[in-house]
């Protein structure tokens, strides 16, 4: 009897050891996370990530960083804290910033995420790129459609090599191009999308920015910021759009031209017919020009509008009645450009970066939002749909700010210093899951908490 009890014995102890590094590799497997987002290598840029942390804000900067020029640079919290989800090897929201040719931020895209980007050139002045980032164990692979000011528009297939980074001209897909939309979309594997442009006059740098992924074709289009339109020949006299002083007004670019310009498409099989209203902080109105214009399907176009006074800050709000896709170019101001913005989720978690300054615009039948500033208590907001709501953080501290609505808000950060001048438009975050190798390709969710996608 003990002959066979210990043979059993030692059956069972043999099929448990050799079960052993099965089971370990599985748990080892099923811990991994991987990063909703991937940022694009760039030489010149300094990736910052912000870990989650309900009490302290940590800001983790490149090797290469120096740790005194963390106030010059900012990223974005999202989710909440008691959500935040594990971004390469700590929580947070990674962005990139460049100060090569003027101040450049992008709050780096996500895995797989389709992306609509109304801006863009490939004219003779122009050196624009995608960047193309693929992290994943298997080729990637991308569909790019691409519409003009002049011809039909184009398709083609790109593809990108297993964990490498591929930078495609716009002049090699199709030259000679001043205004450009372009819609990628990507098919297989785990890489990010982003776009790239600079600008050259001569042999002398006209500026750089990253441009930031527009809203998906809707109805109804928010451009939460537009940075300084001057006062055109108006018979109203100029007047100061603020509700009150205040004792250290925040740094906002001042434009020297007088103009901006809005690019807009229609990618539908029939065209549009739309509206601009230019929302300033005393009210709204319509831009000489820009109402029921007809627009087009398939043609790229662009307008130029003016203020009747002179605005440091404003937004706009297209309204067509068949699906477009727009963003503004503020060409003189350090070559930033202002996306159109999708809604926020209702619950988002903001950090601002001193003297930074949040744009806050409405859909219609929006309530009133929260704006929950750290230790200095709950401040309210009362965001409309006719005018451009604005919080600047004067403190000389980063601001946690959780923004909170039951309706539907649309936003954008806006910074400037003396390398220049950046917006990020808040965006909803992608989520990524746990797997098990081999990853080469993931399952995205759409949506989540609030991030900002850089200018």
């Amino acid at each position: 009897m003990k002959k066979y009890l210990f043979v059993a014995l030692l059956a069972i102890t043999t099929l448990i050891v050799s079960l052993l590094p099965h089971a370990a590799v599985e748990s080892e497997l099923q811990s991994l996370r991987y990063s909703p987002e991937i940022c694009p290598a760039s030489k010149n840029s300094t990736q910052i990530i912000v870990a989650g942390s309900s009490s302290k804000v940590q800001i983790f900067r490149g090797k290469k960083s120096k740790v005194s020029g963390v106030k010059k640079n900012f990223t974005i919290l999202t989710p909440p804290p008691n959500a935040w989800m594990e971004i390469s090897e700590s929580v947070g929201a990674p962005v990139l910033v460049d100060r090569s040719e003027g101040l450049s931020l992008l709050a780096c895209p996500g895995i797989a995420e389709p992306a609509w980007f109304v801006g863009g050139s490939s004219d003779i002045a122009s050196q624009d790129q995608l960047v193309l980032a693929n992290d994943g164990a298997s080729a990637a692979t991308l569909l790019v459609k691409m519409w003009s000011n002049q011809d039909r528009p184009l398709e083609t297939a790109i593809t990108v090599s297993a964990r490498t980074s591929r930078n495609v001209r716009l002049d090699t897909l199709a030259p000679g191009v001043k205004s450009m939309v372009l819609y990628v979309e990507p098919q297989v594997g785990r890489v990010s999308v982003s776009l790239q442009s600079k600008r050259k006059t001569g042999f002398k740098s006209g500026g750089a920015d990253y441009i930031s992924a527009s809203a998906a074709p809707s109805l109804e289009q928010i451009i939460p910021i537009v940075i300084g339109i001057k006062k055109s020949a108006a018979k109203k006299s100029a007047t100061k759009l603020t509700k009150k002083k205040v004792k250290k007004a925040p740094v906002i670019p001042r434009a020297s031209g007088s103009i901006r310009t809005l690019r807009v498409l229609a990618p539908g099989e029939s065209g549009a017919t739309f509206t601009v209203t230019l929302l300033a902080s005393d009210g709204s109105y319509i831009p000489v020009g820009l109402d029921g214009i007809l627009l087009e399907a398939g043609r790229v176009k662009e307008f130029t509008f003016t203020a009747s006074v002179p605005l440091n800050l404003s937004a706009l709000r297209i309204s067509s009645d068949a699906p477009i896709v727009a963003s503004v170019n503020n060409d003189d101001v350090d070559y930033a450009w202002s996306p159109s913005v999708g809604g926020m989720e209702k619950e988002s978690a903001l950090l601002i970066p001193p003297k930074g300054i949040l744009a806050l615009i409405a859909s219609r039948g929006s309530p009133v939002v929260l704006v929950k500033a750290g230790s200095r208590g709950v401040t309210s907001l009362p965001v409309s749909t006719e005018k451009l709501t604005t919080w600047v953080n004067e403190s000389k501290n980063w601001a946690l700010i959780n923004v909170s609505s039951d309706g539907t808000v649309h936003g954008s950060i806006l910074l400037a210093d003396s390398s220049g001048s950046a917006l990020l438009p808040i965006r909803n975050r992608v989520r990524v899951g746990s797997g098990s190798l081999p990853m080469s390709d993931l399952s995205v969710t759409r949506g989540g908490a609030s991030l900002p996608t850089s200018g």
